[in-house]
């Protein structure tokens, strides 16, 4: 395997340098026992543990969002199992180019949001800055306390044709792929433990304790137990997964920037609770997103006043608001003029060639080697992507120097590095890719210096060549190890570690909305499914000489399904009842139509999405499992029987995750809201099934059938069987199905149930013996202890309809809306301002 990677590289791939191998086939020593391991187990085995290595990361939900992708919401994260490693000797001088670049571009941070000599003695051109969309002046002489402006960096290296590690981009506003790195590892690290031992790779979880503890040093309000947020642009951003990953890691809340609100200069966090005060955000929505009465207007993303209260330091944001400004690809055209200035030394990571086209000078040159240059815009949030001048044609050259004649100053020139390849595993064996490197630096304000973590996350092209390495476009991800002995530290922990589970408890309302309409989503889901299946299996088992809508079985089988999915008119049409297959299916698999099945099931995985942070492992199995059987259920091409087969596996699966939540979920507001929202969608999902199928009455032998369909799909058939031993009669099914107090399937049962849920949350006022929501409740409970079971059992003789049935039912279905109404207006909308008044010294009640 090692012999063909080497052939391979010799003749192929000649005009790059290689991590493994020198250009004569020889392994390079630190890559010793690496390649002795991938030559000893063979392309077979190696094959297996690339399959175990993804199964993890499924297994684990690791998900990468890729914008535009029709399956962005749920793209498995791509690992190679074959890490990219560097020697201890090596590491040592990438970690001090590291160390020197941060405290470098930290100097230019608080120089140019502060007394700027470095514009006005001329060592960075004005146009280069003030033209940069980053700089924000609404940011102007605004410091964190200390001299560490710059908590978080990261940057892109690759190894150039000279054998030195290059600096390709500086990533300051908010550096993502930390999580990932720390899941790449954990994969790595199961699947093949003996190798990381073996090779002493270094740890990395030191780099988080650091960066906890670094937020705590610095915060100034509520110093002893403060309340960080993760504000997050939401789940369609393409690194969502690391947000929550790192929030649920860290013990973070994850918050969204509807969370979020500005009042008397400080933030609050809307909880269930109320308003909660914020000492600490860390930001991953880019900073001219975060508040849009002072940047972009048309931010949704952000909060309104965020940089007012940063001005008051009320709150402090990491990275601060203007970091952006640093990753100017401008800037490193004169990055070593400004070191030789500020540090007195050469830059140790020297930065990919740049020339910026402000300047006559390099303008010029930058057109005479258009052909062999990157041309980049030198602010990353523009349109305008990075262009490769050898892809375009004479009429496209022109044009793109016509639009730097027009802004010179918004324009580079960057040298095109041939960087090294590493080995990965594509194909089912060994081959030579293209790699880039993302370190990451974060400040320990306790020394007062930054600390590099031991490693970080590689990147792999997935074709010979391309020198355009990024998840966006299909780039592989790599585990970085870094070798060699006793180089880790172990960072204190701080005394405030024993409150961090205080804080963690906080929910916020826009969480718990997610989490109540989960519960929702979850019930509607399956009761959907049993009554689909109990239809689909009568219209299979239904005489063809006779039509459904004279079938009262059938047609009220339908008719209640239109109903309870609120797909109207559906099959109350009568020509959908003559030919119900295009609707049926349509209930199945068409995500578009609004209350179908396939609608409900991703709604349903939208929301638990959206909380991924809030549960655990195995239930991400669960829902993993639910999505790809939506995918197969949604198949344009299926058949009913294909579609009744899918039912039956969707079933089995919404149970297995009602299991785990009952099971795994700790008795919190988390675990409380989600069962409201189950109950209250099963009580009037049981009201719906009962008024539409047994409030008609029919022949005895149709009657007995909808009975015996009313009890299955509620889960109660074999109750009553038990309890009643007798024929199937209306007294004893509306007697199991409303009164049982018993039975978890019946109205009462599920009333007492969101009442006894209701009870445990915060702003249940104990002065009153009921608040709004458990008033609606109690009256609930009260008509149907109070209802005559052998009134409503009896058909009205004219009608042979059950009308104290439907009105009974039509109460329940009222006083369940106003309920729901009362808990979203009290728990998820915060139009009054309830502020907590928790001191940091009380334990929150939550």
């Amino acid at each position: 395997m090692i012999e063909s990677y080497l052939i391979d590289k010799m003749f192929n791939n000649a005009p790059f340098l290689d991590e493994m191998a020198t250009d004569q086939g020889k392994i390079h020593p630190h890559w010793g026992r690496l390649a002795k391991y991938y030559e000893q187990i063979g392309p077979d085995k190696m094959g297996l543990f690339h399959e175990e290595v993804g199964r993890q990361l499924r297994e684990n939900g690791v998900t990468y969002n890729v914008y535009g992708d029709p399956g962005g919401m749920n793209r498995p994260w791509i690992l190679d199992p074959v890490p990219m490693v560097f020697s201890s000797e090596e590491w040592e001088g990438i970690e001090k180019g590291l160390l020197q670049r941060t405290e470098l571009l930290n100097l230019v941070l608080s120089d140019l949001y502060g007394e700027q000599t470095l514009i006005k003695e001329g060592h960075v051109p004005f146009e280069l800055i003030y033209n940069h969309g980053g700089f924000l002046r609404q940011a102007h002489n605004i410091k964190l306390d200390g001299d560490q402006q710059l908590i978080q960096y990261s940057s892109d290296l690759a190894r150039g044709p000279n054998g030195k590690m290059w600096v390709l981009h500086d990533r300051t506003d908010a550096p993502s792929g930390a999580g990932y790195t720390f899941e790449n590892r954990a994969a790595m690290t199961r699947v093949f433990p003996e190798l990381i031992r073996e090779n002493h790779a270094r740890k990395i979880t030191s780099y988080y304790q650091t960066f906890k503890n670094t937020l705590s040093n610095l915060t100034t309000n509520n110093k002893e137990n403060p309340r960080v947020v993760l504000l997050s642009p939401g789940p369609t951003n393409e690194t969502f997964f690391e947000h929550a990953y790192i929030s649920s890691f860290m013990g973070f809340t994850l918050a969204f920037g509807e969370d979020l609100t500005v009042s008397d200069g400080y933030v609050w966090l809307k909880t269930i609770k109320g308003l909660e005060k914020v000492d600490v955000i860390i930001r991953r929505v880019d900073d001219v997103f975060c508040d849009p009465l002072e940047f972009k207007n048309d931010s949704h993303l952000g909060v309104v006043g965020l940089m007012e209260a940063v001005r008051q330091r009320k709150v402090l944001v990491i990275n601060p608001l203007g970091c952006r400004l640093l990753e100017n690809p401008g800037l490193m055209a004169f990055l070593p003029k400004i070191s030789k200035h500020l540090l007195g030394e050469d830059l140790i990571l020297p930065s990919v060639a740049t020339w910026w086209c402000g300047q006559p000078k390099e303008m010029k040159y930058v057109f005479e080697k258009i052909d062999s240059l990157v041309i980049r815009n030198i602010y990353r949030g523009t349109q305008k992507k990075s262009v490769f001048g050898g892809d375009l044609s004479k009429a496209e050259l022109e044009v793109l120097k016509r639009e730097i004649r027009r802004s010179p100053y918004m324009y580079v020139g960057q040298e095109m590095v041939e960087f090294s390849t590493t080995p990965s595993w594509i194909n089912n064996k060994l081959e030579a890719r293209n790699a880039v490197f993302r370190s990451y630096v974060v400040a320990d304000s306790e020394n007062k210096s930054y600390k590099v973590m031991p490693g970080g996350l590689s990147r792999s092209s997935p074709t010979k060549g391309a020198f355009l390495v990024s998840n966006q476009t299909g780039g592989i991800s790599k585990d970085t190890w870094v070798l060699g002995k006793g180089k880790d530290v172990t960072v204190p922990t701080v005394k405030t570690i024993k409150a961090q589970p205080l804080v963690r408890n906080v929910l916020p309302s826009r969480t718990g909305e997610r989490l109540f309409w989960l519960g929702r989503y979850l019930e509607r889901s399956a009761y959907a499914v049993r009554l689909m299946r109990m239809t689909l299996l009568s219209y299979n088992e239904a005489d063809e000489d006779i039509h459904i809508y004279e079938n009262p079985v059938l047609s009220t089988l339908l008719q209640t399904l239109t109903v309870m999915t609120g797909t109207l008119p559906g099959f109350t049409l009568k020509k959908n009842l003559k030919n119900p297959e295009p609707e049926l299916l349509a209930l199945v698999h068409d995500v578009d139509k609004m209350g179908s099945l396939a609608y409900s099931i991703q709604s349903f995985l939208t929301n638990a999405y959206s909380v991924r942070d809030r549960l655990s492992l195995d239930t991400w199995r669960i829902l993993d499992s639910i999505s790809e059987e939506l995918a197969r259920m949604r198949k344009s091409d299926s058949t009913l029987t294909q579609a009744y087969q899918s039912l039956d596996n969707m079933v089995v699966k919404l149970m297995a995750f009602y299991g785990l939540n009952i099971d795994n979920m700790t008795r919190e507001p988390t675990w409380h809201l989600l069962n409201i929202g189950r109950f209250i969608e099963s009580a009037a999902n049981n009201c719906l099934i009962l008024k539409g199928m047994l409030s008609i009455s029919f022949d005895i032998e149709s009657n007995k059938e909808l009975m015996e369909d009313t009890l299955r799909c509620n889960e109660s058939l074999v109750t009553y069987r038990y309890r009643y031993r007798s024929n199937l009669e209306m007294h004893g099914v509306l007697s199991l199905l409303i009164l049982h107090e018993d039975n978890p399937r019946s109205l009462i049962f599920q009333l007492l149930e969101i009442d006894h849920h209701l009870k445990t949350l915060p702003n249940q006022d104990e002065k009153e013996l009921f608040s709004m929501e458990r008033k609606k409740l109690l009256e609930a409970i009260t008509k149907i202890r109070l209802c005559d079971i052998d009134l409503i059992s009896i058909p009205n003789e004219l009608t042979h309809e059950f009308d104290e049935l439907r009105s009974l039912l039509d109460q329940i279905i009222g006083l369940l809306h106003e309920t729901s109404d009362s808990i979203y207006e009290k728990y998820f909308s915060h139009t009054d301002s309830r502020y907590s008044m928790i001191q940091s010294s009380v334990i929150p009640e939550i």
